[in-house]
């Protein structure tokens, strides 16, 4: 069989396209070397914001936006298609690092985002179990989340639903070409044909891109570990954001406490040493958190890279192959519109300035 379309990861990024062009009216295969959504998806944190939103570029701030717009609709969707619901959450979310205020205020200004100045008094109104010492903090109120695990079985649901062809634990060890055409992949256990390819693998992309082509992408895996807790009572309502890390409160209770950046290749193990750092800076933000115990201790491997914004491209020699990776800390956020221009771009409806923006 050839399918029109094989789309080559099954994190949430690969599952939302894959979702699209089949109710575009593409007969689409998903293959994923595991199961889907069981890595950088399934561990992440679902904040749907940068974690300091006025660090990027206007083009990401184009595709967080869309993606935080997006979210509501589709959870929404999906719960109405599966019954599973998402639980998205609009939690807020407190940055108490506030060197950057000036630029962080001029940001939300020229963008037209909520944002808060507050000082000691009105932060420990707001937050009581947060530590003294900090003694103002900037809010952004509309700042949404949702539970990963419980987004990817919904949309995992959603696609048999569409009459997508899944193939899990289907690892793709090769590309097939003739000429300079993709015409399918292999598999380990089998060759799948289709008139068109997108790699949506994360940070395996450059590595299988390796084997068949010498022109590069950046993208390269990028561990991070991340720390869950269950409190006694809840310690907090936002999102809290503090030196590059975040915790968040999540409305069954658990808290969760992220994440570290390693460049360690792609080595998947959990450390102690980052166990014990991610536990210094839970309970430098939270002091109630020294008496609650660590419950998990997790890692993945995100697809990192030094571009602001992802691959959403036609590979430039290669054709029929389309890439659609490299999101590094904000997969999540960004899935919707990245798989959205994805099917554009395959479809033949992006618009030119999309195609420049995300180009290799």
């Amino acid at each position: 069989m050839t399918y029109d379309i094989l789309v080559v990861g099954g994190g949430l990024i690969g599952m939302l396209t894959a979702r699209n062009l089949q109710m575009e009216g593409y007969n689409v295969a998903l293959v994923e070397k595991n199961k889907l959504g069981s890595a950088a998806s399934w561990a992440a944190g679902g904040i749907l914001s940068k974690l300091y939103p006025w660090q990027q570029s206007d083009e990401m701030q184009q595709l967080v936006t869309q993606g935080q717009a997006s979210f509501p609709a589709l959870v929404e969707v999906l719960k109405n298609e599966t019954g599973i619901d998402a639980q998205l959450l609009q939690s807020g979310m407190l940055i108490i690092d506030v060197a950057e205020q000036q630029t962080a205020l001029a940001w939300a200004k020229k963008n037209s985002t909520p944002i808060e100045l507050l000082d000691r008094k009105e932060l420990n109104q707001l937050e009581p179990n947060l530590d003294k010492k900090f003694s103002a903090a900037l809010r952004l109120p509309t700042v949404m989340q949702v539970r990963p695990p419980l987004l990817i079985k919904a949309v995992h649901q959603s696609l048999l639903k569409h009459g997508v062809d899944i193939f899990e634990d289907a690892e793709v060890t090769q590309l097939v070409l003739e000429t300079s055409k993709v015409v399918g992949v292999k598999t380990k256990q089998e060759t799948m044909f289709a008139e068109q390819v997108i790699l949506c693998n994360g940070a395996w992309t450059q590595q299988l891109l390796t084997r068949t082509s010498d022109l590069k992408t950046d993208i390269e895996p990028v561990r991070g570990q991340m720390l869950l807790f269950k409190p006694p009572q809840n310690v907090l309502s936002h999102i809290i954001i503090h030196n590059g890390f975040y915790l968040i409160p999540r409305q069954d209770q658990f808290l969760l406490c992220g994440s570290t950046l390693e460049y360690v290749g792609f080595s998947r193990s959990t450390t102690q040493e980052a166990k014990e750092l991610l536990h210094l800076h839970a309970c430098k933000i939270c002091p109630a958190l020294k008496e609650v115990e660590v419950l998990q201790h997790w890692s993945a491997l995100r697809p990192g890279t030094a571009r602001d914004v992802p691959y959403i491209s036609a590979h430039p020699q290669i054709e029929a192959l389309y890439i659609n990776a490299g999101h590094f800390r904000y997969g999540i956020v960004t899935s919707i519109p990245s798989a959205k221009i994805a099917s554009d771009l395959i479809a033949n409806k992006a618009n030119a300035s999309q195609i420049s923006t995300y180009a290799w």
